[in-house]
């Protein structure tokens, strides 16, 4: 992976993380902030050419594409995920070698000043290498694309959790309990993350059953141990393969 497409991808997955942390349609506002924010990162950060032109069709037609979807699908987590997935696939040939499309070479020039008139030079080192990048799109990956591909699980198999609603006999999403699981997982996935990355299989062990131990009363419920069982089992399972295969490509 380049430089060049792991700054873009990671602002483009950083942009995906804010913008579809809620499980509502995101309304178009949000889908044309979204797609500024990048067409604005894209102009400010690379050279113009047909590679650039390229990267910019590619921002617009998937924000477009996202808004579409957003409005008119009632389940669309996969379709969020599908699209993203098909955004990074499409940039990195944009991003490739033979598309020759670089950085603007004013940032290097600004580079070397800073570097000259700093005297946090080291940390500016890590913040512009690959491995930096490379580390933090693992990351954003396990964050917010694998938080779609669990929601989009629960839709599947139907295991959203459920509360007891105003009418008798009749149950309805607990929309809190939804919402605290997505950042509990969040938290998990990076720091299952983390701990693959630096070789402590250990403590992911740990990590999981301090979460059974917090659930332990709730889990009486059939219906809440599947969520939680089948919930952990998928987020641990993509964390533990993203942290693999980025440690394989730091190796490398």
């Amino acid at each position: 992976m380049t430089l060049e497409f792991l700054v873009f991808a990671n602002l483009t997955l950083l942009a995906r993380l804010l913008s579809l942390f809620r499980d509502d349609a995101a309304v178009a506002w949000v889908w044309a902030a979204k797609a500024g924010f990048e067409l604005l990162a894209l102009g400010a950060l690379y050279e113009p050419g047909r590679a650039w032109l390229g990267a910019a069709a590619v921002v617009l037609v998937l924000n477009a594409a996202g808004a579409l979807w957003d409005r008119r699908a009632g389940r669309r987590n996969m379709g969020r995920l599908l699209l993203g997935l098909a955004g990074l696939v499409a940039l990195s040939g944009c991003f490739s070698p033979a598309a020759g499309l670089g950085f603007r070479p004013g940032l290097a020039r600004a580079g070397e000043v800073l570097r000259d008139w700093t005297a946090l030079r080291p940390f500016g080192q890590v913040l512009v290498g690959v491995r930096f990048h490379l580390v933090l799109f693992g990351l954003l990956v396990a964050a917010n694309e694998a938080n779609l591909f669990i929601r989009a699980a629960f839709d599947w198999l139907n295991l959203k959790p459920q509360m007891r609603a105003g009418a008798p006999g009749t149950m309805e999403l607990d929309v809190g309990e939804y919402n605290r699981g997505r950042v509990i997982g969040l938290l998990e996935r990076a720091l299952i993350y983390f701990f693959v990355l630096n070789g402590q299989f250990g403590v992911i062990g740990f990590t999981l059953a301090a979460k059974a131990f917090t659930r332990f009363k709730e889990l009486d419920d059939r219906r809440f141990a599947e969520y939680v069982l089948i919930g952990t089992l998928l987020s641990s399972c993509l964390a533990v393969g993203t942290g693999a295969v980025v440690k394989w490509l730091l190796s490398r």
